[in-house]
């Protein structure tokens, strides 16, 4: 599965108006400023340009506890902010019916039963404990994924880490492309030239 051009496209629209905002060409800031700025502001970038996922909503939160990155969210996000931010409560609601209530009956008999068995029946409440465990990993793992059931937590994930990715390559690609005439301007150099290049640096 890979990430839409549509999404690269708005992702990378998002990073260099990061960038414009956060002022990261500045020669005055230090390189752990900058080093923040940018994830700031590729974090922010892969959030909008993804829309109205659980997770986009999640990591805008996230960042947006932290004071001095609620203005810079704000500048970026426009109108959006608001949205991203404002937490959706009709959406955690679980459909009800006689059916779900039976089948959840029978499976909490089925694990009291297993808590009764011989020791050689344990082996489904180990799989399960060890399911639980990394269900629970996960979910910090994910932006806004404390609050997911299962199924939405699956699905919430891959799609971060598909996000993850594109924004990854995207990034690759930039840097390649802002690299290229710096490489091209020095294969045009002498030897000399290039040791002096590196000597002043």
């Amino acid at each position: 599965m890979q990430a839409t051009k549509s999404f690269e496209q708005a992702f990378l629209r998002h990073l260099l108006r990061g960038f414009r905002l956060s002022a990261v060409s500045y020669k005055s800031m230090s390189l752990q400023e900058r080093k923040s700025a940018i994830k700031l502001s590729a974090d922010v970038a892969m959030a909008s340009a993804r829309g109205s996922r659980k997770w986009t909503r999640g990591l805008i939160t996230k960042l947006s506890r932290e004071d001095e990155h609620r203005s810079f969210l704000r500048l970026i996000l426009g109108t959006e902010y608001g949205r991203l931010t404002k937490p959706r409560h009709g959406s955690w609601k679980i459909p009800r019916s006689k059916k779900i209530v039976r089948r959840s009956l029978r499976v909490c008999s089925r694990r009291k039963n297993n808590l009764r068995a011989p020791h050689g029946v344990k082996s489904g409440v180990l799989a399960r404990t060890l399911v639980e465990k990394r269900t629970h990993a996960l979910k910090r793992l994910v932006p806004g994924g404390e609050s997911l059931d299962g199924c939405s937590l699956l699905d919430e994930a891959l799609d971060y880490v598909i996000s993850l990715r594109a924004q990854v390559d995207l990034m690759q690609k930039l840097l390649t492309t802002f690299e290229a005439p710096k490489l091209r301007a020095l294969s045009k150099c002498t030897l000399p030239e290039r040791k002096a290049s590196f000597v002043g640096k």
